[in-house]
């Protein structure tokens, strides 16, 4: 049938898998989408010869979101592969190409899920297996109810088939969604759980890379160079967004398309450490804290270039803070901060019993110290204004060398999130941004952060607590400075 073809390695690797559930992903241009249509009459071929009568019978479904997208990308990508007539006959009434050579006859059947009959009509077909078009597009429900659909075409009397599955292709997901939950191997309804699942995932190298300085280069591992034309990638960055860049070129997940970002100026690239940050035992440790029933906390350091530094962070949900401090915290600490001083601040109405409890967070807190927490002083103010002003202070400088003066661990994955989007303000129905933070599973630990911030921009109140515990800033500023511990971060 002519499939002697060629494919990136990438692409090629995917295709020879046999797992049940398999998605690629990868750049505009790279081959995915080509490599998953010329799977449907491979697998086909593939097939054992039916007992009954003597052909290589199978059924595939070719799903996309919409039918303009069906029609316009998918199917025209099917029709430049194998035209009608060429391989097959293309039935328009049925939407069905139906491939008979020798002894392969084979039904490719395309489907847009438009309207509520579409998926229905979808989900009666009795298939041997499906091709997810742009799978990020694709609702769970529907990849979880064809899982149910495969392994049913040719019925068992006749042999049944001989592989079943679902495979997809795509651009990147945004990050949070089911299928960023799929790829990371997170539970899609809790994804502060780990769970392994059964997808196989082949995702391509990006196809070209961002430099120090913000610009775009080629990437020399990208893959189909070799079926685009000169400067595609260079041309396809030319006045793109940020976010179109990275999901289509860079291979990265989307950011959340939700309430504007309560930090717009944080940069992934630029904000986030290359490498782990290495904490200095001779610099005060800030543990900064939001309460409630949802306890966060994030672990700071400033380095004598003025540097914030965010090292760690404890995520918890519902709990109570007693069981946050002894269950994640104090661990924590013994792990990686033996010996160091620890300063606690936080949200100030943590100095106040809770409704159910007259016990204030504070005192929690102080119920800690000879297990090394350290003086507790809760921030000064919880306005936003004053939170989301000293972030952002640090976010928009730059240090010694030209080097951001606000690195985030890579390790801070829920602290990232936070900053990268999902630490949002809410969004009206009509579309307009509000004033007020969408209370969600990352609205937690994007004011704790902000409570540490707000510690380290209200700098002249540091010297009175250094003194309180014997530092030297003047002589640990030279130390530091001489040992050079933070000259390479990222």
């Amino acid at each position: 049938m002519g499939l002697n073809i060629e494919f990136p390695v990438t692409v090629s690797a995917y295709m020879q898998s046999d797992a049940r559930h398999r998605l690629i992903v990868g750049p505009f241009g790279s081959g995915k989408t080509v490599g998953s249509l010329v799977e449907l009459p491979r697998r086909a071929a593939m097939q054992r010869v039916s007992t009954k009568t003597g052909k290589r019978k199978s059924r595939w479904a070719v799903v996309r979101n919409t039918m303009p997208q069906l029609r316009d990308t998918t199917m025209k990508s099917w029709f430049d592969r194998f035209p009608n007539g060429s391989i097959g006959n293309y039935v328009s009434t049925t939407k069905t190409y139906h491939i008979k050579q020798g002894d392969l006859d084979a039904e490719i059947v395309f489907r847009a899920l438009d309207t509520a009959d579409d998926v229905k009509n979808l989900l009666s077909l009795d298939l041997t297996g499906a091709n997810l078009a742009e799978f990020r597009e694709i609702d769970r429900d529907i990849f979880q109810a064809l899982d149910g659909r495969i392994g049913r075409y040719p019925m068992m009397e006749e042999g049944g088939p001989t592989w079943v599955g679902v495979w997809g292709d795509s651009n990147m997901p945004e990050e949070g969604s089911y299928w960023w939950s799929m790829m990371e191997g997170k539970d899609p309804n809790d994804s502060k759980i780990l769970k392994p699942n059964s997808i196989a995932l082949f995702k391509q190298p990006p196809a070209m890379l961002k430099t120090v300085d913000g610009q775009y280069t080629l990437n020399p591992r990208a893959e189909n160079l070799g079926n685009l034309p000169t400067d595609y990638y260079e041309h396809l960055v030319k006045d793109k967004t940020d976010d179109f860049i990275r999901v289509n070129v860079l291979v990265e997940y989307g950011r959340s398309k939700g309430g504007h970002p309560a930090h717009p100026s944080f940069n992934r690239d630029l904000h986030v450490a290359k490498g782990a940050l290495i904490p200095n035992k001779d610099l005060l440790l800030v543990v900064a804290a939001d309460f409630g029933h949802t306890p966060a906390m994030v672990l700071k350091q400033q380095d004598a270039y003025g540097r914030v530094l965010t090292l760690d962070e404890v995520v918890t949900f519902g709990t109570n803070l007693e069981a946050a401090i002894e269950d994640k915290l104090l661990p924590l600490l013994r792990q990686r901060y033996d010996g160091f001083e620890i300063f606690v601040t936080g949200d100030p109405s943590g100095n106040t019993g809770s409704d159910s409890d007259d016990t204030a967070c504070v005192d929690i807190f102080r119920r800690y110290k000879r297990k090394g927490l350290g003086r507790v002083k809760l921030a000064y103010s919880n306005s936003p204004i004053h939170r989301r002003g000293a972030t952002d202070h640090f976010l928009s400088r730059l240090g010694a060398n030209g080097r951001p003066a606000y690195l985030v661990d890579p390790r801070c994955e829920w602290t990232i999130q936070a900053m990268s989007g999902k630490f949002m303000y809410k969004k009206s129905k009509d579309g307009r941004h509000l004033d007020e933070i969408d209370k969600n599973d990352w609205s937690h630990i994007g004011e704790a952060n902000e409570y540490g911030d707000m510690y380290f921009e209200r700098g002249g109140r540091r010297k009175a607590e250094h003194q309180e515990y014997g530092y030297d800033a003047a002589r640990q500023a030279q130390r530091q400075h001489d040992e050079n511990i933070y000259a390479s971060p990222r």
